[in-house]
């Protein structure tokens, strides 16, 4: 049993029943005052939010980008209130935001995250989180992206070269990143350290046939097993059975240099001084840091079967927010023009119609086009475990 489960068991066992029924009195008190949940109006009275919202002062996000600092001056400036900004991961904004929570303390209005699996399989069921969709921008999303979260923009994990040693990407399957002249040639954000990369890697996982076909496609044959994966899931049912993705999986660690730092990796591909640069996988918005001359890492579109996956990054209302108004107007703003720092390459707005001026901005495919394997949040929360267990095994 993780520590996580054991605390949450814990905690659950200690909460008596007056407790729990003084907890529902108090949550109920703030949704109806702030708005939100069961007693969120059919029409939003923007003018009443804005209003509040400059009575709060201010509005606390916990963000996993640090572009959003870059919107506390000219939301001041508009609003007359404050963005208190906080740049923390995604898993341990999760974490810092239970236990506050869990202690009574406040502290955080919206939560700017990607870590969908848990917030759909935890903070969500257990109402520590409420969605809010601003109902300007209702036209312009599709409904996955309204419910269960509001997603401000699509985020992916992809195959990445540097371009000004190679014209054209230098692989076209994800096979190749296996093969023996990539050797301590692949970088690739740490699953172990980063979340994000565990959920790309158990997506991978969950399309072993589309792997068993591109491995015939790569080498001209069935893939085979090898005896470090048989033996493994031999001894261990639960990570049964060998399949060819999971053979992917091993075979890539043999050349993987894993890093923590996604700057760190994009900067070692990029860098177009050098002779013989690495490949690997990163955050596709990173290219937004190409520079003439100095860096040059692009997206290599046509890797089959997949060249990354995508995941959905959303902002919530935290529970018991104390300035709910002002999270609300931020999150409006930043689905608005207030999403400016993310309209870069690599970061898809999940709205239909500033996507559409991307795709002719940046002279890049339309998102839909792509071929992006989207996390599953369900699949990925329930293997978790297993797909540490996986890759420890492995490795």
């Amino acid at each position: 049993m993780t520590l996580r489960i054991f605390n949450l068991l814990l905690l659950a066992a200690t909460l008596s029943a007056s407790d729990l029924s003084a907890q529902g009195n108090e949550q109920e008190a703030w949704l109806k005052k702030a708005q939100l949940g069961p007693f969120a109006p059919k029409i939003q009275d923007w003018e009443a939010i804005k209003s509040a919202a400059k009575n709060e002062g201010k509005v606390v996000i916990y963000s996993v980008s640090s572009r959003i600092f870059k919107l506390q001056k000219d939301f001041k400036q508009k609003f007359g209130v404050e963005i208190e900004a906080h740049d923390i991961a995604s898993d341990t904004q999760l974490e810092k935001f239970r236990r506050e929570h869990r202690a009574g303390l406040y502290n955080v209005d919206v939560l700017f995250n990607n870590e969908s699996p848990l917030l759909l399989n935890e903070f969500l069921p257990k109402k520590l989180v409420w969605n809010f969709v601003p109902d300007s921008v209702v036209a312009f999303l599709d409904r996955d992206e309204m419910e269960p979260f509001l997603v401000q923009r699509w985020s992916s994990r992809i195959v990445m070269f540097n371009a000004a040693r190679n014209p054209s990407p230098p692989i076209n399957n994800l096979w190749d990143l296996t093969r023996k002249e990539w050797k301590g040639k692949v970088l690739i954000p740490n699953p172990i350290e980063a979340s994000v990369m565990a959920n790309a890697f158990q997506t991978i996982l969950q399309h072993p046939d589309a792997m068993a076909e591109a491995y015939k496609q790569a080498f001209g044959q069935p893939v085979t097993f090898s005896e470090r994966l048989t033996r493994l899931t031999k001894k261990n049912v639960a990570l049964a059975p060998a399949d060819a993705a999971k053979e992917w999986l091993y075979r890539l660690m043999q050349n993987t240099i894993f890093m923590e730092s996604t700057d760190k990796i994009y900067q070692s591909i990029g860098d177009v001084k050098q002779q013989n640069p690495p490949i690997g996988i990163n955050t596709f918005s990173k290219i937004r840091d190409n520079k003439p001359g100095v860096y040059d890492a692009r997206p290599a579109f046509n890797v089959k079967p997949a060249f990354g996956v995508t995941y959905p990054t959303v902002l919530l209302i935290a529970d018991r927010a104390k300035n709910p108004n002002a999270a609300k107007l931020l999150i409006r703003y930043m689905m608005e023009e207030g999403f400016e720092p993310w309209n870069e390459p690599g970061d898809y707005a999940a709205r239909s119609d500033v996507v559409k001026k991307q795709v002719a901005k940046f002279s890049i495919p339309p998102f839909d086009e792509l071929k992006l394997w989207k996390v599953d949040p369900n699949h990925v929360y329930d293997s978790r475990l297993s797909f540490v267990e996986l890759f420890l095994g492995l490795r």
